[in-house]
């Protein structure tokens, strides 16, 4: 018996051993990136080809490629399908829940390039077309520098644009993790775009245009990367706390030995501007994948060098660095695999093994590219000439431990113009607790702390021009807590919720420091709908002309306009939104019974959402864009005035039943009052929220029913139809 207690004991201590750091939950991630220039993700036999090909090679993970160049192979709401995807097939959507509900599971990361927009193909409504002020210029003006046309994050709009893109994915899909490439600039004579310039010149007190070499310069523009990155860190892990986000990271040339190396002469830093050894240490980046691609012919230590420095700065996140096997034989990716698994000299171990890539699996050996070649894949999984096996059995993905098991939490908050709504740019921020730490808001007015201990923090926030200000947050392991701060005197108070707009009288200033957006102008052209905590309705918001990025439920936002009445209506017009926090997107369900505010009364529906009612009704009548339906009470549906919610979708209004049809609509719900009663007024936002239930025909029969009565009737009430036994 002791003997065998020895060996399991043996047996458990070479597991650990083998494993190191990654039995932390499960074993290592295993994964591919697979890049949407190549056939991965445009059809499903695609998708199961790339499916069957990662389990056959014991993989647990995939970095599929879902914009390549400010375009998308998803449903989005900031960006242009990609052209190469005319059926406009939702290839992330279908995905998911293949490679979720398969055995065994195999986790999705959407791989998003940051920063490079790449060609327009003429498309007005590519980035690059659209917001051709929003490019990263070289110190000559160019705006292509060789590789990619890319945005500049050191834009505040560019910024802001290109973190709405990845919360938009984590907010609408299932996936796994969010992954940043091209997270960077050009090149070290890049960065020149006006705005960032005059920012940069504001902040320091300066003129004209910085050299290339100026310390100062260099160190603002990797403080733009880092800055999107920490954004979309914070308002990832609030919206969706176990979301991975990693990225793809920058080495080139010879790897570091020790800081001062990779302070002056990694490309990261010198070059490019990637500072992802900070992301890691001040925790704005769960997985560190290294872009450690190297041909193990010639520069093998270049390679090693660069893994172990990964290996050694992981500041309690995860490094997964990766091979490039597209330059390398079989054999050469099994020895480099190999590599990466073991520790470092000074003892550190990756947490998994990422490949680069699904498409360009080797080289011949007549140094020829190899594709989607079969014998690569089943050589991860089982010994062969090429050598032992890297996966032959398969692994858990591993779980972090700081998002199952979180021990610290985070603050964030916008900054931002009482007046005005505009973003405070460069205000310092302090928060002061267990320790003090300090940040400066970006240009979009955004700052965040991530990791603080549990327990009480003060947020303290200075700008110049503005009087301090102070906020009390509790962090709680696990948490985010949103801070946000309206800075300067305020020409007009704040009105207390939404519901208090109803009841001031018409032209009267409204300022709402916080209001939930519950229909937004991704679907309703020049107007969102907004309600308060606890509102079972919501209000129209008639916005000011604008070119702003589209705002969606679970936005919040701070608002300045005036109240009107508008067809019956209390409204806001003349409106500006700025967003204040973001929240998931409402998920809509079953519902609640729905009575008309204030009135008691009957039932007339279902409140699926906060400010989204479904009811069911006859139509009474149609015109102008809009129809009426009798039923509890006065019932009016726009039809009019909306759009599907991609970029490139028109202004369509949706096709009015017959009359008599009856029909179950869900929609945004406001109240009106007309002939001195209270009208209930629906938004739908797309087509399948106006459903058919049964045509005139159907509706005429009804009523005859209720003047016969039975036996004329079936069991829905429809007469002349009598089951037979």
């Amino acid at each position: 018996m002791r003997t065998m207690k020895a060996a399991r004991l043996a047996a458990v201590a070479a597991l650990v051993l083998l494993l190191g750091s990654n039995a932390a939950g499960g074993q290592e991630i295993r994964a591919f990136w697979a890049d949407a220039f190549s056939p991965a993700l445009k059809s499903r036999e695609e998708i199961q080809d790339l499916l069957r090909r990662l389990r056959l090679a014991n993989c647990n993970s995939v970095f599929v490629q879902v914009r390549k160049g400010g375009d998308a192979y998803y449903a989005s709401r900031y960006e242009p399908w990609a052209s190469d995807n005319p059926e406009r097939f939702d290839g992330l959507a279908c995905l998911i829940a293949q490679a979720h509900s398969g055995k065994p599971r195999v986790s999705v990361h959407a791989w998003i390039n940051t920063c490079a927009v790449g060609r327009s193909r003429g498309n007005p409504r590519h980035v690059a077309l659209a917001h051709p002020e929003w490019l990263s210029l070289s110190d000559k003006g160019a705006d292509y520098d060789g590789e990619a046309t890319k945005i500049d994050p050191g834009h505040p709009d560019a910024a802001d644009h290109a973190f709405r893109i990845y919360l938009d994915v984590a907010r609408h899909y299932d996936v796994d993790g969010i992954h940043f490439d091209f997270v960077r600039y050009g090149g070290a004579d890049w960065g020149y775009n006006p705005i960032s310039v005059a920012r940069f010149n504001a902040r320091y007190g300066r003129t004209g245009q910085p050299r290339p070499s100026d310390p100062v310069w260099m160190q603002w523009r990797r403080d733009q990367v880092t800055a999107l990155v920490r954004k979309v860190y914070s308002l990832a892990a609030a919206v969706r706390p176990r979301l991975i986000v990693s990225a793809a990271t920058v080495t080139w040339g010879q790897g570091p030995r020790t800081l001062e190396e990779w302070n002056t002469k990694s490309a990261a830093m010198t070059r490019v501007f990637q500072d992802w050894r900070s992301w890691m240490a001040e925790g704005i980046l769960d997985l560190n994948c290294l872009m450690s691609y190297y041909r193990e012919t010639r520069h093998a230590e270049w390679f090693r060098l660069w893994i172990d420095w990964a290996k050694d700065n992981q500041f309690g996140r995860w490094a997964v660095p990766s091979s490039g096997i597209w330059l390398n034989t079989i054999p050469d990716s099994l020895r480099q695999i190999a590599a990466i698994r073991r520790a470092s000299k000074r003892g550190n171990r990756a947490h998994g093994v990422l490949l680069y890539c699904y498409a360009s699996t080797n080289v011949g050996p007549d140094g020829s590219e190899q594709r989607y070649n079969e014998e690569f894949y089943r050589a991860l999984a089982v010994t062969s000439r090429h050598g032992n096996a890297p996966f032959a059995s398969p692994a858990v993905e591993p779980r972090m431990p700081w998002k199952v098991r979180p021990r610290h939490g985070h603050v964030y908050g916008f900054v931002r113009d009482a007046n005005s709504l505009e973003p405070v740019d460069g205000a310092v921020v302090t928060v002061s607790g267990k320790a003090t730490r300090v940040t400066r808001t970006d240009g979009t007015g955004f700052y965040a702390f991530v990791d603080l201990a549990p327990g009480p923090w003060t947020v303290t926030v200075s700008g110049a021009g503005y009087v301090a200000k102070r906020s009390s947050v509790k962090i709680a392991a696990g948490s985010s807590q949103c801070a946000g701060f309206l800075m300067g005197a305020e020409a007009t108070p704040f009105t207390p919720s939404v519901e208090a707009v109803r009841s001031v009288r018409d032209g009267f200033p409204i300022r709402l420091k916080r209001a939930l957006v519950v229909g937004g102008t991704d679907h309703f052209v020049g107007r969102l709908f907004v309600a308060s905590t606890g509102s079972s309705a919501a209000m129209r918001v008639e916005l000011a002309p604008a070119d702003a990025l589209p705002l969606q439920p679970g936005d919040w936002v701070a608002l300045t306009g005036r109240a009107a009445t508008l067809d019956g209506e209390r409204v806001i017009v003349d409106a500006r939104a700025a967003l204040v926090d973001m929240h998931v997107c409402p998920r809509e369900t079953g519902g609640s019974a729905w009575r008309m505010p204030g009135q008691g009364g009957p039932v007339v529906g279902s409140l699926v959402s906060q400010g989204v009612v479904r009811a069911s009704g006859l139509v009474a009548g149609h015109g102008d864009g809009r129809m009426s339906l009798s039923g509890p009470c006065a019932m009016e549906v726009v039809l009019d005035g909306r759009k599907d919610f991609g970029v490139e979708d028109e202004p369509v209004p949706i096709g009015a039943p017959p009359l008599a049809s009856k029909v179950t609509v869900t929609g945004v719900a406001t109240v009106a009052v007309r002939d001195g009663r209270p009208l209930l007024r629906l938004w739908p936002r797309t087509s399948e929220d106006v459903r058919v239930d049964a045509g005139p025909e159907a509706a005429a029969l009804r009523a005859l029913a209720g003047v016969f009565g039975p036996p004329f009737c079936d069991g829905d009430g429809i007469p002349g139809h009598k089951e037979t036994k």
